[in-house]
């Protein structure tokens, strides 16, 4: 009778180990389970931030855009400011000056953008045209030496200044 005794507390003791073992093998599968929810969480939510980045920014240039269109004017004067600043009146280069601070607005958020990885290098190299297409104008040099350049710093104006002497 205590070698039965014996017996069944060591298959007792046997199962109750197993079940530890068992409880500590599903609890693992369970951790590895919850990272693998919260890592495609973590995705889905980053791909959601570089969806709305990119939105932001092409509402951003559309609304730049929609006010040349909608202004002959104000356009006559952003190409004549391109070609260079000494042509225009000083209401005009007034005018120029705050359209070429709002692009320059607008590429630097680009490059903060794209530099902290919220958009895709596909997406920078659309916003980096535009701002090479800037760049490359006299007057937008002009511009940037004479005010321009004073309202940025860091790597955004390295950038900027870089495609500027590239382009000259």
């Amino acid at each position: 009778s205590m070698l039965v005794g014996n017996l069944i507390a060591r298959r007792i003791n046997m199962t109750l180990q197993d079940w530890g073992a068992m409880g500590e093998l599903i609890g693992g599968f369970a951790v590895v389970a919850s990272l693998v929810y919260v890592g495609l969480q973590m995705k889905a939510g980053n791909l959601a931030s570089r969806v709305e980045s990119k939105l932001r920014l092409t509402d951003t240039l559309v609304d730049f855009t929609d006010l040349l269109i909608s202004s002959p004017n104000l356009n006559e004067i952003m190409i004549s400011g391109r070609r260079g600043i000494e042509s225009l009146s000083k209401e005009d280069y007034l005018l120029f000056s705050n359209l070429a601070l709002k692009a320059s607005w607008f590429f630097s958020a680009g490059y903060f953008m794209y530099r902290n990885k919220a958009i895709s290098e596909e997406d920078w190299h659309e916003f980096k045209s535009i701002a090479i297409y800037w760049a490359a104008s006299k007057g937008y040099q002009e511009w940037w030496v004479r005010q321009g350049g004073a309202n940025f710093t860091g790597e955004f104006k390295q950038f900027m200044e870089r495609e500027m002497t590239s382009t000259s």
